[in-house]
């Protein structure tokens, strides 16, 4: 037989079950206004995050225009708002004036580019002794060529008509981001103090903590992104005057414009250079097809981990790791975002874990290891700092362990 309290903790099971059912019905309900919300006000924060990105870009300009050359901070800001913005639309106006032109010759020339990648096709089944009765490859590629190249000349013509019809509007945006990020590098004291006047006291080192993080994550993963496109520019320069391949504007700037998409940018910029190769230049497309491959595999496998992992401090599994994150998550954004900000989360993980690794040891304290560690090296930040004393309380772990007891003890 129950006892009555057993009697009474079944009669109150269906009740807790009916609680907990509601209360995590609420809370899913709860969470997807808040996923709603969040996502009607993406482009507002979208403008705003991209607002502090530009702010975040100059004000390293603008403070060494004001500490190299005496400039007033009102006219550092306006000499590197027009130096750079100025940049960027003779770039673009560069772009639009040849490139466009570059663009329009290369789609009014389709038929002869089918021809000319069906003949070069015909050449190889020829060579490797194919016999046209059992396929003809040649016919196949024209076929799927006059399939495929109408549909994707059409779509990106209707591409370029919805491009020109939202330039007003992608306007208007950059003129609000600019001004944004203008008040932003104009008064930067204000909105910090405000952070730090949120934030409580015993959090203030936090919070600088959080600051440096964040500075040092995008301006390393900036300086490395800019570093592999210019690098892989630089060979499709080379590759393209070596080789006398057309289009050759038109090829960097795609190339350009790839090379800045993480982990997936690499091998798409591959396919412009190797297409006008086989169609402008067959008798030398196998030679720079090879060379683009080698040399793309060295850039991703070699170049790219050293410089991921000596700008951004990330191991190159975690960067595979947020990116595919990320882009589940949030797409072209997530993929293009991800590896800064799981840079500053593994920053900070890494410096939570050596502080309180430097804490459990007895015989050393955190603040006075950082303080001597720094009076030794000025130039180190507290972080890099926590991480040295972090190395020596392990060392003094060790040590004591391989002291041997006294007989007897």
């Amino acid at each position: 037989m129950s006892t009555p309290a057993q009697q009474h903790a079944d009669r109150d099971l269906p009740r807790l079950a009916f609680f907990a059912l509601g209360a995590a019905f609420f809370g899913l309900a709860v969470l997807d206004r808040f996923v709603a919300l969040f996502v009607g006000f993406s482009s507002l924060l979208l403008t705003i995050f991209l607002a502090w990105l530009l702010a975040f870009l100059i004000s390293p300009l603008v403070d060494g225009l004001v500490r190299r050359f005496r400039l007033r901070r009102g006219l550092a800001i306006a000499a590197s708002y027009v130096s750079v913005i100025g940049g960027i639309v003779l770039f673009v106006a560069a772009v639009a004036q040849i490139g466009v032109r570059e663009a329009s010759d290369l789609a009014g020339r389709t038929d002869e580019i089918a021809a000319r990648i069906a003949t070069m096709v015909g050449d190889l089944q020829h060579a490797a002794g194919i016999d046209r009765s059992t396929i003809d490859l040649a016919a196949l590629v024209g076929d799927v060529q006059r399939r495929t190249l109408p549909t994707l000349i059409q779509g990106l013509a209707d591409q370029t008509q919805v491009i020109g019809e939202g330039v007003l509007a992608v306007f208007g945006a950059l003129f609000i981001i600019v001004l944004l990020s203008v008040y932003a590098v104009a008064d930067p004291g204000t909105i910090t103090g405000m952070v730090r006047r949120i934030v409580p006291n015993r959090h203030a080192d936090t919070l600088l903590l959080i600051e440096r993080t964040v500075g040092r994550s995008f301006r390393g993963f900036l300086r490395a992104q800019f570093a592999l496109v210019g690098i892989q520019v630089g060979i499709t320069l080379v590759l393209g005057l070596a080789f006398d391949l057309p289009y050759l504007l038109l090829l960097t700037v795609i190339t350009g414009m790839l090379m800045f998409i993480p982990f997936f940018g690499p091998p798409l910029a591959l396919l412009p250079v190797g297409f006008v190769a086989l169609a402008f230049r067959p008798d030398v497309a196998l030679l720079v097809i090879v060379i683009l491959v080698v040399a793309q595999t060295v850039l991703v496998n070699a170049i790219q981990p050293r410089l991921l992992r000596r700008e951004v401090g990330l191991h190159p599994i975690l960067v595979l790791v947020a990116l595919l994150a990320g882009s589940q998550i949030a797409g072209l954004w997530g993929a293009i975002f991800s590896i800064p900000l799981c840079a500053i989360a593994t920053l900070l993980a890494r410096y939570v874990i050596d502080a309180r690794a430097v804490n459990e040891v007895e015989g050393i304290e955190l603040a006075e290891a950082v303080a001597a560690i720094q009076a030794e090296h000025p130039e180190i930040e507290v972080e890099e700092a926590v991480g040295i004393a972090a190395d020596q309380a392990e060392a003094m772990l060790e040590a004591d362990a391989a002291v041997p007891l006294p007989h007897g003890g």
